[in-house]
């Protein structure tokens, strides 16, 4: 499944991101694994940050470049944001990079219940690509305005997606 949508702003963004954080707890999964793509800029992590204060986090939510990891505890869910642009682009493959990746105990927090892994330049861990249920790409459409597109990877994936289609805030701003 497949969904799309566009913001002309980046508070419509954010506030987008909110909703779909909004919809998914609703829901309830137990864990989520979520790849973030697209070119530096499109707003990987301005979106985690709409996703954090939808879920009601209202401290500072820093860029995980250089930590490459960062995580919120909010009552009952783990959010854990990690960002592998510092990662060689084989990184879950071998050498220095792949003992930085296992190094930040992935494997660990996709165990967890009740957890979910939003993670940037997920392709410089092939591993994990593999494990994401959800997979959100960003575009350029100008300036401020940025496609979004959400498309399943997993059975999760699929009941999160549906769930958002579902929806009534989801019904009419989402498209296939």
């Amino acid at each position: 499944m497949r969904l799309v949508r566009s913001a002309a702003s980046e508070a419509e963004f954010r506030n987008l991101a909110g909703e779909v954080a909004r919809a998914w707890q609703a829901q309830a999964p137990s864990r989520l694994v979520v790849g973030l793509e697209g070119p530096l800029g499109a707003g990987k992590t301005t979106w985690v940050r709409g996703m954090l204060e939808g879920l009601g986090h209202r401290d500072r939510v820093p860029s995980p470049t250089y930590t490459l990891l960062e995580h919120y505890d909010l009552g009952g869910l783990t959010v854990v944001h990690l960002d592998l642009y510092r990662l060689s682009e084989d990184g879950g493959a071998g050498g220095e990079a792949a003992g930085e990746f296992e190094a930040l105990g992935v494997r660990d927090w996709i165990a967890r219940p009740d957890t979910w892994l939003l993670v940037e330049w997920p392709g410089r861990a092939p591993q994990l690509v593999a494990r994401c249920d959800v997979w959100i790409a960003f575009e350029f459409l100008d300036t401020e305005a940025r496609s979004v597109t959400l498309t399943s990877r997993s059975g999760a994936g699929g009941a999160a997606l549906r769930g958002l289609r579902s929806s009534s805030s989801f019904d009419s701003s989402f498209g296939a």
